[in-house]
């Protein structure tokens, strides 16, 4: 499985360099006097790292339903937006706004594009296929350049570490929007176990396929919930519509361990990308998963498990094993302490397959994109930098409150001398104004953020700049519950295995064919894994589904897929 270990590297020499830093006009400056600074005829005056007169960037807002808001504000209006234009001097103007979570967003920025109105100055997509339509249509602006010219070194740094996630964005060597950047370390599956369950039984943590088994059965057939009934999910994941990417009860793991993931393009042999699906490896572990269903190792009803069954079977304390991210404990994990305060999973490394290896997913490394008007005006574009480049100022500063003008108050208040986010103490309740954003979610410089979040896991002293981190996040002097350092203690254990993350190596705009017969490709390979599963077709059926994978479509889409691949090299 060597081809599973191969660095990004060579995929990630394909983006281009990034440039060396142009003096940027939007930079904070801390004199007293104004500082004027002028680019292709536009001049901004910045003074104490406030323009002067403030400059308004028009937007549009996706609307996070899990966002609130203290009475009178609204996404268009509220203490950030207060902050950004009074503190910055940048009035971030919404335009309109639309629900994100039920796909109305989505539809309204297609309607913008078809009827040819007028681009907001900046805005952000979220689905790729969404972003590649505005970058076809020819009305956004080559990002990079602009991003050249004006982010800040602080910023430019945490994108070097995740060049990868340009490329969906990037054509014949231009990048049409600046990715907003994710953590993925964290995303990976851990093997969350229920301690309690280990400690009744008398079990340790398994480290193997054969030791994964034998606490399988035993939690299986061995009452550990003591409940008289032999109801127990030993091992849960999700299948209703997928096999792997799951945020909770994720299976790629499980097929990991038989040497393939499905639903993902990573590298072969020849260095080509294959997809994971028709590998070998899954016809291995079907074979396995169809043993530990007759066993009852796993539900009967498991290929109709989405997330919303998961959850309700954690908070029910059925599950013994599942796969999820380094939050799994704070939910849904959390929901089954209600009835039972012992009911803690702890989060352990993957065991090894057969050959010693292990396979698991990982989120691509950024969660949206910034998409600037061909249109915008020169002052709007340094504005929008000017901004930003203070949003990732955290990262350099050793102020824990550097963002105090807009989080205490929502994020935290100041208590007897001392910060405290514990939402009793805050009048309304905390509110996370990360939300209220420009992009939506809080800057992020992945390997900055992750040390902080290891100090935090392995209890060691934290800088002012580590709590300057923190403040950025909304997180005031270490200040975390028992079930948030429980992440910390996933994302250390995650951390500690990266060697079995396997990102999705395609990472280019969808193909024609994908367009086509994805959907056909996508039920054939559903039905074949559950009817294997269930047995109402042997294991030699995966062979058959293969042939048919290829030749209906599946050998064109690969075609594709390293046409591309080959174009990045």
């Amino acid at each position: 499985m060597n081809h599973t270990r191969k660095k990004l590297s060579a995929l990630l020499a394909a983006v281009l360099m990034l440039g060396t830093l142009a003096a940027c006009s939007t930079q904070d400056k801390n004199s007293d006097a104004a500082s004027p600074e002028s680019t292709a005829g536009a001049e901004l005056n910045i003074v104490n790292g406030k323009i002067e007169p403030a400059v308004t960037i028009k937007t549009i807002r996706a609307e996070d339903p899990t966002g609130s808001f203290r009475e009178g504000e609204s996404w268009s209006d509220n203490v950030h937006t207060r902050w950004a234009r009074d503190t910055l001097g940048v009035n971030i103007e919404t335009l309109w706004g639309s629900a994100m979570a039920d796909g109305s967003y989505n539809t309204k920025l297609k309607l913008m594009l078809s009827a040819n109105d007028t681009l907001p100055d900046v805005f952000v997509v979220y689905d790729k296929d969404v972003a590649n339509m505005f970058i076809e249509s020819g009305k956004v602006l080559d990002a990079g350049a602009a991003f050249e010219k004006y982010a800040s070194p602080v910023w430019k740094e945490a994108m070097a570490e995740n060049e990868r996630a340009w490329l969906p964005f990037t054509r014949d060597g231009q990048k049409f929007g600046i990715p907003i950047i994710s953590n993925s370390m964290g995303s990976q599956s851990a093997m969350w176990i229920r301690q309690d369950w280990l400690d009744k039984l008398n079990l340790k943590a398994p480290t193997t396929v054969e030791e994964l088994e034998q606490v399988m059965d035993a939690f299986a057939n061995q009452d550990p919930d003591g409940n008289g009934q032999k109801d127990s999910v030993a091992l849960a994941f999700g299948m209703k519509d997928k096999v792997s990417g799951y945020v909770i009860g994720d299976g790629s793991w499980i097929y990991g361990l038989f040497g393939a993931i499905p639903e993902r393009w990573y590298p072969g042999e020849d260095g080509k990308l294959q997809y994971g699906s028709v590998q070998p490896g899954v016809k291995t572990a079907l074979s396995k998963l169809k043993e530990w269903k007759d066993k009852g190792y796993i539900a009967t009803d498991v290929a109709l498990h989405d997330i919303n069954k998961m959850v309700e079977l954690v908070a029910g304390g059925k599950v013994g094993i599942i796969g999820g991210q380094s939050w799994f404990m704070t939910y849904p994990g959390a929901l089954a302490l209600g009835s039972n305060p012992n009911a803690m999973f702890t989060p352990f490394p993957l065991p090894k397959g057969a050959d010693g290896t292990n396979m698991r997913t990982v989120n691509d490394p950024y969660n949206g994109v910034i998409l600037i008007s061909k249109d915008i005006s020169e002052e709007a574009l340094q504005a929008l930098f000017h901004y930003q480049n203070k949003m990732f100022s955290a990262y350099e500063s050793d102020d824990p409150f550097i963002f105090k003008g807009y989080q205490e108050g929502y994020d935290y208040v100041i208590k007897d001398g001392k910060a405290t986010a514990d939402t009793k103490d805050i009048p309304g309740g905390k509110i996370g104004t990360d939300k209220y954003t420009l992009t939506g979610v809080y800057a992020m410089y992945p390997s900055k953020m992750l040390a902080v979040d290891l100090k935090l896991a392995r209890g060691e002293e934290l800088t002012n700049n580590d709590l300057a981190v923190l403040a950025n996040v909304g997180i005031v002097s270490g200040d975390i519950t028992p079930l948030d350092m429980t992440t910390r203690k996933g994302l250390l254990v995650i951390s500690e295995q990266t060697s079995a993350d396997v990102p999705d190596y395609f990472q280019g705009p969808t193909t024609d064919t994908m367009l086509s017969r994805s959907e056909l490709l996508k039920k054939l390979q559903m039905d074949t894994y559950t009817e294997i599963l269930y047995g109402k077709k042997p294991v030699e059926a995966f062979d058959e589904f293969v042939s048919k994978w290829k030749s209906s479509g599946g050998d064109e889409i690969t075609k594709e897929v390293n046409e591309w691949y080959d174009s990045v090299k």
